[in-house]
């Protein structure tokens, strides 16, 4: 079961786990809105971190909605962290080009995307 929260650093965490629709990441993608508008309403940074290392399968239509989300979810900076496998590195470095938001980048390793985004 995924799960989208506000973790102890101020950062929305998402957590993909398992095979993914269209429709479960509609939902994730609805959880981290309201997390967003709470932070700006507080005047905060919103800064994502998405796991992908326990995600399974996805579909084509999956995909796209993740990359529609990507271009029009309001943050300052995201992070996804996958297993560093050639075949997740690849695939999601060529999502984040398509997507064209240099403030979203892949990393293999939490600490290294906690770092980039700042709340080490």
């Amino acid at each position: 079961m995924n799960k989208v929260f506000l973790n102890h650093q101020g950062v929305i965490e998402i957590e993909v786990v398992g095979d993914q629709t269209t429709a479960s990441v509609r939902v994730m993608g609805e959880a981290i809105a309201a997390l967003a508008s709470q932070l700006r309403a507080q005047s905060r940074p919103v800064l994502l971190l998405d796991n992908l290392k326990r995600m399974g399968e996805t579909t084509p239509e999956a995909r796209s909605e993740v990359a529609r989300l990507a271009k029009t979810l309001e943050f300052d900076r995201g992070a996804m962290v996958g297993d560093g496998s050639m075949m997740m590195r690849y695939g999601t470095n060529l999502m984040l080009r398509a997507i064209g938001r240099s403030s979203l980048r892949y990393f293999s390793s939490r600490d290294a995307a906690l770092m980039w985004l700042g709340v080490t």
